[in-house]
């Protein structure tokens, strides 16, 4: 397999959650690279107010650039529609800058869309602040029907053609909702998504989770973009589609089915293995 991939990691003045995030960046891009796959990791800083994200850059060895000027938005759609607009590889994926990527991720997606598919989400293993297991979260299908109906069940970070995004409009305006049309343009102009079952990368929740911070402007943005889309389908097609079968998880509250309490504990232990893995070396 030859393939070029960029994962663009957005931040701002994180550089203790970042380190961690670009170590386990780089363990999956040296795996990568044993099939041929050809990873750059590009660090877009908006507008740090010191030099810490410009120095840790350095010292790993991925490409940085600098946003001169902050926005005054507390979330990340600036850097992530100006790292957009840098990636020439075939491929590219947003990474989050407290997350933690597993060695596989960067191959298991790329394998997907050499295989023929536009976009790949995957599954995740849901963390507290320390990255110990909370759950797995298997998303279903990505399908039209789910996003009109407000059900986000992409991944920020899905990897994707880079040439199918690229001309999209990446709109900082809409903020943390910044994915939302990219993903609705993509799936009724009948991109081919795919996704993985198995958790590729460990979500870290904090109290700087942009995600705990929606409010009634966030609510507003999302009945906006699902109006403007769901219009777009009526006119096309006559009918909106019907959402899909509900998630296999149902959400942060809400306990799992017994059926699936062994294999969670399973993939618990992996993912807590995977982990040692990467910071111990």
């Amino acid at each position: 397999m030859t393939a070029t991939v960029t994962i663009v990691i957005p931040t701002r003045e994180r550089a203790d959650y970042l380190r961690a995030s670009l170590h386990s960046v780089l363990a999956s891009a040296a795996e990568a690279a044993i099939v041929g796959i050809d990873t750059r990791v590009l660090v877009v800083d908006d507008a740090s107010p010191t030099d810490s994200t410009r120095r840790l850059a350095a010292e790993l060895g991925v490409a940085y650039h600098r946003i001169e000027t902050h926005d005054a938005r507390n979330n990340p759609a600036t850097a992530i529609a100006v790292g957009v607009g840098l990636v020439e590889s075939e491929y590219q994926s947003i990474f989050g800058d407290d997350d933690i990527m597993l060695p596989r991720f960067i191959a298991a997606h790329v394998e997907a869309l050499e295989s023929g598919f536009d976009v790949c989400t995957t599954g995740f293993m849901r963390t507290d602040a320390r990255l110990r297991p909370i759950r797995e979260v298997v998303l279903p299908e990505p399908a039209l029907g789910d996003l009109l109906a407000g059900r986000m069940t992409i991944n920020d970070g899905a990897m994707t053609r880079s040439s199918l995004v690229k001309g999209l409009a990446w709109d900082p305006d809409l903020e943390q909702v910044i994915f939302y049309p990219i993903w609705l343009e993509l799936l009724y102009a009948g991109a081919r998504f795919t996704r993985l079952t198995d958790p590729m990368f460990l979500y870290r929740r904090h109290s700087e989770n942009v995600s705990d911070r929606l409010d009634a402007g966030d609510a507003a943005l999302r009945k906006m973009i699902r109006d403007r889309y769901a219009a777009r389908v009526l006119e096309r097609d006559g009918t909106i589609p019907a959402p899909a079968a509900p998630l296999r998880d149902p959400g942060p509250h809400l306990p799992r089915s017994p059926g699936r309490t062994s294999r969670s504990r399973t993939i618990m232990r992996r993912a807590k293995a995977a982990l040692r893995t990467l910071l111990t070396g």
